[in-house]
């Protein structure tokens, strides 16, 4: 196995990249290959920091949100200052899984600085608890939800950080917007100009750090063993063909498990070049983290090919033999 890896690894089309494939007792491999930000030439190690965009969501709100709220319970009831807003009869459910109401995402960093109150005032798409729209704007109103001491909750937890990340960081996209290289600080326009906070994504990570993180996920040890069942059910999908968990995404949304999940397989995504998934059946896990948008981000065609090829591998029988 791991000879192929290097070879997958070597033939990464990303200029950074980590690979971590773990079982429940052990990491089975790890390697990083690449250079961290291409302004400087300064190549990626175990100790630099990535900005880990909607891994946020699973790793960082997540398991605050299933610790802490009642799931059917309506928005307003766990957080009264959505009361009276589009969204405050959705449930704490239906935003996990993305059947809110909301849409997928909205500029508001062009705007009213005050985010969270202009997320809370969008008005719904669709009547909560119907199709699944996958949306950022859910996390981001439950990680207000959860309130300012997010970045304690998550360091205490995990020991993942929100930026900006004073140690050398993965540099992502020349952002139009900043008019510069981003370094250390949130991709995301709308998590930077909540000040690096939010629910749906700023956390940043080192590969030990994530892959600690995963591992806990994929040995049940977050949450009770009754919501760590729960969150990767079936709750919503979509004409697309796009499945969701609680947070997690379900095999076959937009290939993210490769050609082959297996039953009971879940995972997530990172905008900026990031995925993890699970394959509990067959008993490994998978960490990706890179910046595939650095210094642009038109090349998901051929990460997602790249990730394909990674999952094939691990998913047939000379990996597992």
């Amino acid at each position: 196995m791991q000879e192929q890896l290097d070879r997958l690894l070597a033939a990464a089309p990303m200029p950074a990249v980590a690979l971590t494939v773990f079982d429940a007792d052990t990491i089975r491999y790890q390697r990083l290959r690449g250079v961290a930000d291409l302004t400087t030439g300064r190549p990626v190690t175990t100790e630099t920091w990535w900005d880990l965009a909607s891994l946020t969501k699973t790793l960082v709100t997540l398991p605050e949100v299933l610790a802490r709220f009642d799931l059917d319970a309506p928005l307003s009831e766990v957080w009264p200052p959505s009361a009276g807003h589009p969204v405050a009869s959705a449930t704490v459910r239906q935003l996990l899984c993305h059947t809110a109401g909301l849409p997928a995402t909205v500029p508001f960093y062009r705007g009213d600085p005050d985010i969270v109150a202009r997320a809370l005032a969008t008005p719904l798409d669709r009547p909560p608890g119907t199709e699944a729209v996958y949306s950022d704007l859910g996390f981001l109103l439950l990680g207000a939800a959860l309130g300012p001491e997010l970045p304690e909750l998550a360091a205490a937890r995990s020991g993942l950080r929100f930026g900006p990340v004073a140690e050398p960081a993965v540099a992502t996209e020349h952002c139009e917007w900043r008019q510069r290289i981003i370094v250390g600080e949130v991709h995301d326009e709308n998590a930077y100009a909540m000040g690096g906070v939010a629910g749906h994504a700023g956390a940043f990570g080192t590969v030990d750090l994530v892959t600690a993180a995963a591992r806990a996920w994929f040995a049940d040890r977050v949450v009770s063993p009754e919501l760590h069942y729960a969150a990767r059910q079936r709750w919503s999908g979509n004409a697309d063909g796009e499945r969701f968990g609680l947070g997690w995404w379900l095999p076959p949304t937009r290939g993210l498990g490769g050609p082959r999940p297996g039953p009971g397989s879940y995972g997530c995504s990172g905008f900026v070049g990031h995925r993890i998934w699970f394959e509990p059946t067959y008993g490994y896990g998978v960490v990706i983290l890179s910046n595939r948008i650095h210094p642009h981000r038109d090349t998901r065609p051929a990460f997602n090919a790249w990730c394909a090829e990674v999952l094939a591998f691990l998913s047939g029988p000379a990996a597992r033999s």
